[in-house]
């Protein structure tokens, strides 16, 4: 088949390729047809395109293939702009006052939802608070991890918890001392309350998800890989049985198709529903082009956070614990039984490190997956003992991590984790193992601007954070974290023609508004990095 020649050449400082090892530039590209067709000098380029062929000369700025986050909430981040937030709240009188606020601004008969509340806010507030602020309304409230939840004695009612209400395998409803639940509930007890919480679904996703796709285009971000859900309920539409997320995503299917590359992922919950239907990881999504199903998500612990990460030695700070194992070994048995004749890869959570063990030791007794991708992936992988961290490379398990936890965790791991901080969010380590690494943000539990995901895998520290670089013996440079943003994920997925723009590959891009020298410097300049023009498919999603 002839090359076709290229009707818009894009000059500037191109990088075709972010190679863990170093970056790969030329002067020039050539486009046509959604791909990358040429690259070289803008000679070259220009020489070999179409005659009356487009030149876009951008100058001194950057031009880089499309960013890829590895881990995001989509509908989450959606319903996030609607909802309560209280993550920047100074305190728990705040959440408290926000919640009341909320209450009063509702319609009587409406749920009133929300997320971000710490253990450290509540902890200044007497037992109770949320209760007296929430009435007689159906409130619930997200803690900022995402693994525990607050919800109002009124949607305890309607979901039937009490005070004879048993704790469910791998999960914990905490109880005042007369044993009457305080409406805080941890891992798979939020699913007892959860099928019962109105979420916004269907025509009333609609302009939320479509902002929230406008806000990842101005970022750079040309691809996402959907992360899913705890459960396969709560579905609609056609694809009502593989869970919220993915139905929610594919029932408003015209409104991302074309503008955002997205792998959306499953429940485990939802494996045999989909084996049923013949969908294996990476395929495409019927009639979308940009479009493909993901992994299915399993959760083998809990959180830092929340004090729910499966460690083998207990934590060093409040009450101390070792987490909760939300699985055992039977059962990620049965789950690598059932998605490797599939083709369905796994996307197994695990943060503590025997969480991590656990599943790693699961990957190992499982019969060998078939040629080719999907590669299963572990989510998170924030504690990982140096024995470990060699396995990724040998079972073949993508370490998917979020730069930003890092520095977002940083007090936390050293009160919590005292003693085992070098194996805390040991990047370094997995990469000269020889782990395969994609990075995500995990929004909207932290912010989804990858140019601060990029800084904090450089750096493992917010910007504003002036006590410095924090151990830095684990960082990544530049060159890594921009490929884990974009190698990373299109490598895991097995896309050979994604995540570069090398001839042959499909031509989403971005063109920045920093130099290239910007953002090698990757000082504080960094986080504010944007999109000046974004392309998916050669097709403008973004223009500044």
């Amino acid at each position: 088949m002839t090359t076709p020649r290229a009707d818009t050449v894009i000059c500037g400082q191109v990088v075709t390729a972010a190679e863990p090892d170093g970056l790969v530039t030329v002067e020039s590209i050539g486009v046509a047809g959604g791909r990358v067709v040429s690259a070289g000098t803008r000679r070259e380029v220009t020489d070999a395109a179409a005659r009356g062929a487009r030149v876009l000369d951008f100058g001194p700025q950057a031009v880089i293939p499309g960013l890829h986050d590895f881990h995001v909430h989509l509908p989450a981040l959606a319903r996030a702009r609607v909802a309560l937030q209280v993550d920047d709240a100074a305190g728990g009188a705040e959440v408290v006052a926000r919640l009341r606020t909320a209450v009063a601004r509702s319609q009587p008969d409406a749920w009133v939802t929300g997320r971000g509340w710490s253990e450290a806010q509540m902890a200044s507030v007497p037992r109770g608070a949320l209760s007296d602020a929430a009435g007689e309304r159906l409130a619930y409230l997200s803690s900022h991890d995402g693994h525990s939840a607050w919800a109002s004695p009124a949607a305890l009612r309607l979901a039937g918890v009490g005070s004879e209400t048993a704790d469910p395998a791998g999960g914990r409803i905490e109880r005042a001392p007369a044993g009457t639940p305080t409406g805080v509930l941890r891992e798979t007890a939020l699913d007892l309350v959860a099928p019962f919480v109105a979420e916004l679904q269907g025509a009333a996703l609609r302009a939320p998800l479509d902002d929230a796709l406008r806000e990842l285009a101005a970022l750079g971000l040309t691809g996402a890989s959907e992360a899913g859900d705890y459960t396969d309920r709560n579905g609609i539409g056609a694809d009502a049985a593989l869970g919220d997320s993915f139905s929610s995503l594919t029932d408003l299917g015209d409104l991302v198709d074309g503008r955002l590359r997205l792998t959306i992922g499953m429940p485990v919950d939802a494996l045999r529903a989909a084996s049923e239907r013949g969908l294996s990881t990476g395929m495409p999504i019927d009639g979308r082009r940009t479009m493909r199903v993901g992994w299915a998500k399993e959760y083998a612990d809990g959180a830092l956070g929340s004090g729910t990460a499966a460690l083998f030695e207990q934590r060093t700070c409040g009450d101390g614990g070792t987490g909760i194992l939300r699985v055992d070994d039977a059962h990620l048995d049965r789950l690598f039984a059932t998605a490797r004749p599939a083709g369905i890869g796994l996307a197994i959570h695990a943060i503590g490190d025997r969480a991590v063990a656990a599943v790693l030791d699961a990957a190992s007794r499982a019969e060998p997956r078939r040629p080719g991708p999907p590669r299963d992936r572990m989510e998170h992988a924030q504690l990982v003992r140096r024995a470990d961290a060699r396995r990724f490379a040998e079972l073949d398990v993508t370490a998917s991590f979020q730069p930003i936890h890092a520095a977002a965790d940083r007090d936390l791991v050293e009160t919590c984790w005292d003693g085992r901080q070098d194996d805390a969010y040991a990047w370094r380590a997995l990469v000269d193992a020889g782990a395969h690494l994609a990075a995500g943000s995990d929004a909207p539990v932290e912010s989804v601007n990858p140019w601060l995901g990029i800084f904090t895998a450089v750096h493992r520290r917010m910007p504003e954070d002036g006590r410095g670089d924090w151990r830095a013996e684990q960082a990544l440079s530049v060159a890594e974290a921009l490929s884990a943003y974009t190698l990373g994920p299109a490598r895991a997925i097995g896309a050979d023609d994604e995540g570069h723009l090398r001839p042959g590959a499909k031509a989403d891009l971005v063109v920045l508004s920093a130099s290239l020298d910007e953002v090698l410097a990757a000082d504080e300049r960094l986080a504010n990095v944007r999109s000046v023009l974004t392309l998916v498919d050669g097709e403008a999603v973004h223009s500044a």
